[in-house]
């Protein structure tokens, strides 16, 4: 009877222990979308991002906190424990698509830089190669013939 009984507690799933990790993975949906849906606006719209950024954060940290709002309505018996272990879940869950998204934006930044630094100049200067003097290619000083002059 007693064995039957922790056999039955261990393996009940309350209603709270679903949501802990449910929400969280809608979360990292939503922020996946967001991560995307930024990316685009980045890509069409290159001017937003330095004048925009606050509404991208403020765009994410209600993304991360509005799920855990309405569930927290919905679930009249989740305590303040609860809540705030929601909610550090729901930041991780969140953060992770836009840290990659950053992350990948950095690696593809880098890889363009480096591509641009190695590639061989198209344009030559004429004078790279020349060691004569360089009074002696605009004109002798001592009253030779300058071409410039008139």
């Amino acid at each position: 009877m007693q064995a039957m009984n922790l056999d039955a507690t261990i393996n009940a799933v309350t209603e709270a222990d679903q949501v802990a990790i449910q929400l969280p993975l809608q979360v990292m949906g939503l922020a996946t979308v967001y991560a995307a849906a930024l990316e685009l606006l980045q890509r069409r719209f290159p001017t937003l991002l330095p004048d925009h950024l606050w509404a991208e954060v403020a765009g994410g940290v209600i993304l991360s906190l509005a799920p855990v709002a309405l569930t927290a309505r919905r679930m009249r018996q989740l305590d303040w424990r609860r809540y705030e272990d929601l909610v550090w879940r729901s930041f991780v869950a969140a953060g992770i698509p836009i840290v990659l998204w950053q992350l990948g934006e950095n690696v593809l930044r880098r890889s363009a830089v480096e591509a641009y630094l190695r590639r061989a100049r198209r344009s030559t200067i004429d004078y790279a190669d020349d060691t004569t003097p360089l009074a002696d290619r605009i004109g002798d000083r001592e009253g030779g013939d300058d071409p410039h002059r008139g």
